[in-house]
């Protein structure tokens, strides 16, 4: 039994470990250069691929791109005089990982608000063992559930801990279709298994 739980500590470690990694390398900016438009400018160690949006405040996508190739800088000068004065995001996507600086534009500036940085959990399933590690930057209360069907078969609220790490042994479930859902603050991930 402590050898099955230094495993999963190690498994959890590692993928955590990966991820922190990601987002830490992963950065937003916005520099304002007159009422109106800003340089965008995202940036990490290792060379990726970015995804790169810009959403409202009600999280519609106003703009989207895909980097062409593997980069570490990607900067472009944005004109913003046709979005009107509200609140916005530009979000930055690499490899699980996310990065995302608010702003906001009224008829005489844009205001840089402040950075996020958010990654994907990492769930696997294994030998009737589910493991999850997520690293909770946004620092959120974080929950986490398995259904069976609409059924809530077990809950865990883990509050707002940075790393969670969790191996859960689901060798007395019936065989069956499970879903585990993963919620921290607005975001929530889910991961099937099939048993």
């Amino acid at each position: 039994m402590k050898t099955m739980k230094t495993i999963i500590a190690i498994i959890a470690l590692v993928a955590s470990a990966n991820i922190a990694s990601a987002v830490g390398n992963l950065r937003v900016d916005i520099l304002p250069l007159s009422g109106d438009r800003a340089v965008v400018a995202v940036s990490s160690k290792a060379e990726s691929q970015y995804e790169i949006s810009i959403e409202n405040s009600y999280g519609e996508v106003i703009y989207y791109k895909e980097t062409e190739g593997n980069i570490t800088d990607y900067r472009k000068v944005y004109d913003f005089s046709k979005l009107e004065n509200g609140d916005y995001k530009v979000v930055a996507t690499i490899d699980g990982a996310t990065s995302e600086r608010t702003f906001s534009v009224n008829s005489k500036d844009i205001s840089v608000g402040s950075l996020k940085y958010m990654a994907d959990p990492v769930f696997s399933f294994n030998n009737d063992v589910l493991r999850v590690a997520y690293l909770n930057y946004p620092g959120e209360n974080v929950d986490l559930k398995i259904y069976d069907g609409n059924d809530l078969i077990y809950s865990k609220s883990i509050d707002n801990k940075f790393a969670v790490n969790e191996g859960l042994n689901l060798a007395k479930l019936k065989t069956g279709n499970y879903q585990v859902v993963l919620a921290s603050g607005e975001e929530v991930y889910d991961y099937s298994i099939n048993k």
